[in-house]
């Protein structure tokens, strides 16, 4: 297992764009990962407030691209809210589901961008050009890791591989095979970062491979299940 920290100190301003000192601030999320990123996002932004609903916000950051996120982001736009797309400029070698577009939609309807990375800032500042509109980028890196934790409780004792596999289409998908070892719908971050940790593989089709296992894990150890996410770099 690699050695980790993930300590973080830092404090975002938003001030820059907004005279008052109280702003409102809303930050819906729609899956796990995203909840860390809501976490995270909070401890960042110490100097704000936040609320659950577009009317009560100053501004509205938009995490990565769910379908979820993109709806509530084009209501945002309708009420001429400002809006923060965190996950801008991220490129998939192969455009595999809706959300890989819907990713890019939300990125157009932003006045501010924060990126990864510099590959992430050129691909904005490339998209909103296409358009007509300059870029308002920031790069704050990915936080997905800020202030975790690495939980071993649900590690067992014997060596095994770990998969873990998401939806990639809305029909229903249907599994054969043998039963697995042990199975979890849903585990809280800091066990899933455990079971990284510890795994002699990792076969997956989750952004998990991308902002959590490299830095657990040796990249030859992370097998890539379909197209979905592979050839990602953040």
């Amino acid at each position: 297992m690699k050695d980790y920290c993930f300590e973080y100190e830092h404090n975002l301003s938003l001030f820059e764009n907004f005279k008052t000192s109280n702003i409102k601030v809303m930050i819906p999320f729609s899956s796990r990962s995203d909840k860390v990123l809501f976490e995270n996002m909070k401890r960042m932004l110490k100097d704000c407030s936040f609320v659950d609903t577009i009317d009560n916000c100053d501004i509205f950051i938009a995490i990565g691209d769910r379908k979820e996120i993109f709806d509530l982001t084009l209501e945002a736009f309708i009420k001429h809210k400002y809006i923060i797309h965190y996950g801008a400029g991220v490129k998939q070698k192969h455009l595999t589901c809706y959300d890989d577009y819907l990713r890019h939609c939300i990125t157009i309807l932003s006045n501010e961008q924060w990126c990864e990375s510099k590959k992430c800032a050129k691909t904005t500042k490339k998209i909103l050009k296409s358009i007509g509109r300059k870029s308002n980028m920031k790069i704050i890196g990915a936080i997905h890791l800020l202030g975790s934790k690495i939980d071993l409780s649900k590690v067992p004792e014997e060596p095994y591989n770990l998969v873990l596999y998401n939806q990639t289409t809305t029909i229903k998908e249907i599994f054969i095979g043998s039963n697995p070892d042990q199975s979890y719908a849903n585990l809280p971050h800091d066990q899933l970062l455990g079971l990284i940790a510890c795994c002699k593989k990792f076969y997956t089709n989750s952004s998990s491979g991308v902002y959590e296992a490299p830095f657990l894990i040796d990249k030859d150890k992370i097998i890539w299940l379909g197209k979905r996410n592979k050839g990602r770099k953040c």
